[in-house]
């Protein structure tokens, strides 16, 4: 897999660029931006359900 997608705003991310990671639950997911991050960890739940 070259690529990441955010799980908040769909967004594909390159792996070769830096991007913020939040680990969940021993999960990691990656994040194009600062905001992504905020609505991500207020609201996993609703994420890795949109997500599966």
């Amino acid at each position: 897999m070259s690529h990441h997608i955010d799980p908040v705003c769909g967004k594909r991310l390159n792996l070769n660029k830096a991007h913020i990671v939040v680990t969940y639950e021993g999960k990691k997911y990656y994040l194009c931006c600062p905001q992504c991050q905020k609505e991500f960890e207020q609201h996993p739940q609703k994420y890795l359900q949109k997500n599966k």
